[in-house]
């Protein structure tokens, strides 16, 4: 199982990424551009914003520690939102 995680880039960031990168797919909306591309073997996506920033978005696998096991006698409950 993948987790998503983001973060806010300065926009150079993401130039200098997308050199190495390959891109699969990119498209404007508004004033911003979406990026969808594979580098170093992960599939990534990123949004260039308007006032200089970039979106950087990417999954990351969860380690098989983490995971959850569940039984039929007990099903651990969670609240919406909270980590794992």
């Amino acid at each position: 199982m993948s987790k998503m995680s983001w973060r806010i880039a300065p926009v150079s960031e993401l130039s200098q990424l997308l050199v190495s990168a390959h891109l699969e797919k990119s498209s404007a909306v508004g004033s911003a551009t979406i990026y969808h591309f594979q580098h170093e073997g992960q599939e990534k996506m990123a949004v260039a914003l308007a006032d200089g920033q970039a979106l950087m978005i990417e999954l990351q696998s969860l380690d098989t520690k983490r995971r959850r096991k569940i039984d039929g006698l007990h099903v651990p409950r969670t609240s919406y939102g909270e980590e794992d």
